[in-house]
């Protein structure tokens, strides 16, 4: 691999690979990826998108011009009927038996050709294709130049390879059934759409290169190991432009067309599709395959994402939590290994974040190869970088305030902040958004991801809780009742805490935790101070008065 000393961020290490490559081949860096619409696409699908952006995003910073391409593979067949979709405003609509068994008519029809099955676009493929791209732009790939492989077909863009295919059709028989023991000996690399049916189900059973044709029986056709559709039996003939190569020809295809020099792809296809794909571009169609990336699943709260366990989710249910930038960091990180998304425990990704802004920024040290690292995943991550450090409160206080003071005006929520000591001075409109925005997706984590962590105050403490502390506790929380009559900032209620823990032989340990106790009946929750002035100092001294 050719890359500089000075590489230390992943992406960093393959841009200049890419560069050192396309030098050689005197070309432009083209990083890609794709996907077929087969419906609503989640977050893990987001691997092929960011990740290519990514290394794009890494050449450019080195000086070198470079292009992002997405394919949308629609001429692709309908292969299984989704349990839920989503409507173009990223709402979930649950696939009930009626839905199911109108879907259903379409299978084995390309996407291009399929109704929206919600009403609301042309096709099929227009719709979902129109969900993936607004959740790619939202999160910042504003580069990324989408084409659709149906009108590629259209255009003889694949006419090229397809050729090359037919001309040595005895190399790729000998070939494919090196990889695939299924393939006979008569076998044509062609799906055809039938002219009868109207699925691309046709069994390719003769070619004319000259005329650019393909003969074709409209055979039945296993999808996706769950349905079998039965084929017309019509026997006819379509152009080069009347059907599609398969995928295993179809990728490499895409790799020549658009000069790919990288792209990231999953562990299934590394184990599936890239062995025969590399050589294919090498023997067949003559080229150098892409520089390849090869990602591990992505985990959602420690599990794999399915529809039976409810943890799937598109791209725009995501940026309802997290700002575009942190979100996209996330998919900056340890780059070739399993990911797991930890919704429950959301704050945790803010706050690394927020340390590479802080390291950035220089208001953090750490050894100088982490903080190479860091600034290039933040320089990534980011679509502006900030002129400074930019005001940001903490994701967990955030969500505290927004559930117990709900804040009707930004002088509202400055001023409760301001109380904590997480606002000081004149702030700007930049870093005002900023904060109305974190209490805005602190929000809706709490109430859409968090119900069962959230916190309920005991404006009435029972006499359970009452027996369950010691004396000293007691104490300890009667002077922290008569301490909050007083006028205290954060920070001087922050000091306070630990003073009367140690006035009272308490460790703090013990005194947090019957704070906690009394206050929300658990033995831990946010940091206390901040805490006490998110609920109201006065209402949390009612119930202390109470022990």
């Amino acid at each position: 691999m050719n890359v500089s000393n000075d590489d230390v961020f992943w992406a960093d290490q393959i841009a200049s690979e890419c560069i050192a490559r396309v030098t050689r081949e005197k070309n432009v860096v083209t990083c890609r990826g794709g996907g077929s619409p087969s419906g609503t696409k989640h977050i893990g699908n987001l691997f092929d998108a960011t990740k290519a952006y990514i290394v794009y995003k890494a050449v450019k910073d080195k000086g070198t011009k470079a292009r992002m391409i997405f394919t949308h593979d629609d001429r692709d067949p309908l292969r299984t009927v989704p349990s839920r979709l989503a409507t173009l405003d990223a709402k979930w609509v649950t696939v009930d038996d009626v839905l199911e068994k109108e879907i259903s008519r379409f299978l084995g029809y390309s996407y291009v050709s399929i109704p929206d099955p919600l009403d609301c676009c042309d096709s099929w493929a227009q719709h979902f294709s129109t969900i993936w791209e607004n959740g790619v732009f939202a999160l910042g790939l504003n580069d990324v130049q989408f084409f659709s492989t149906n009108d590629l077909y259209n255009e003889g863009k694949f006419d090229l390879y397809l050729i090359l295919a037919l001309k040595k059709i005895e190399k790729v028989r000998k070939l494919i059934q090196k990889f695939q023991k299924t393939k006979t000996a008569d076998y044509i690399p062609f799906d055809a759409i039938c002219d009868n049916c109207g699925r691309i189900i046709g069994h390719a059973t003769g070619f004319d290169i000259d005329n650019k044709t393909i003969k074709y029986t409209c055979k039945g056709k296993s999808l996706a190991g769950k349905y079998i559709i039965e084929g017309c039996n019509h026997s006819g003939e379509t152009t080069f432009s009347g059907g599609k190569l398969p995928w295993t020809f179809e990728w490499p295809a895409q790799w020549g067309m658009f000069s790919t020099t990288f792209e990231p792809f999953g562990k299934e296809h590394a184990e599936g599709s890239w062995p025969r794909g590399h050589v294919i571009a090498r023997e067949i169609y003559g080229f150098e395959p892409p520089i390849p990336h090869i990602y591990e699943f992505l985990l959602v709260d420690g599990e794999k994402m399915s529809s039976r366990r409810g943890n799937v989710y598109i791209t725009q249910e995501i940026l309802d939590i997290l700002e575009p930038e942190v979100f996209m960091y996330f998919y900056t990180k340890r780059s070739k290994k399993q990911r797991n998304l930890d919704i429950k425990n959301i704050h945790l990704l803010v706050e690394d974040f927020e340390k590479a802004e802080r390291v950035y920024f220089g208001a953090e040290e750490v050894n100088e190869k982490e903080r190479t690292n860091l600034i290039r995943m933040y320089e990534t991550s980011v679509q502006e970088i900030p002129k400074a450090l930019p005001l940001r409160i903490p994701y967990q206080l955030a969500a505290v305030i927004s559930e117990f003071n709900p804040y009707e005006s930004e002088e509202r929520a400055l001023e409760l902040l301001r109380t904590t000591g997480h606002v000081k001075g004149k702030v700007s409109k930049d870093d005002l958004e900023r904060v109305i925005k974190r209490l805005q997706l602190a929000k809706v984590w709490a109430e859409r991801f968090a119900q069962d962590m959230r916190i309920k105050v005991n404006d009435d403490v029972t006499d359970e809780i009452k027996k369950s502390l010691t004396e000293q506790q007691k104490e300890a929380l009667r002077k922290l009742a008569e301490e909050l009559k007083k006028k205290l900032t954060h920070d001087e209620l922050y000091s306070k805490l630990y003073e009367i823990a140690k006035n009272h032989g308490l460790s703090s340990h013990e005194f947090f935790k019957a704070s906690y106790n009394v206050l929300i009946s658990k033995d831990s929750g946010p940091r206390l101070a901040a805490f006490i002035f998110a609920l109201d100092p006065q209402r949390v001294r009612k119930i202390l008065e109470q022990v």
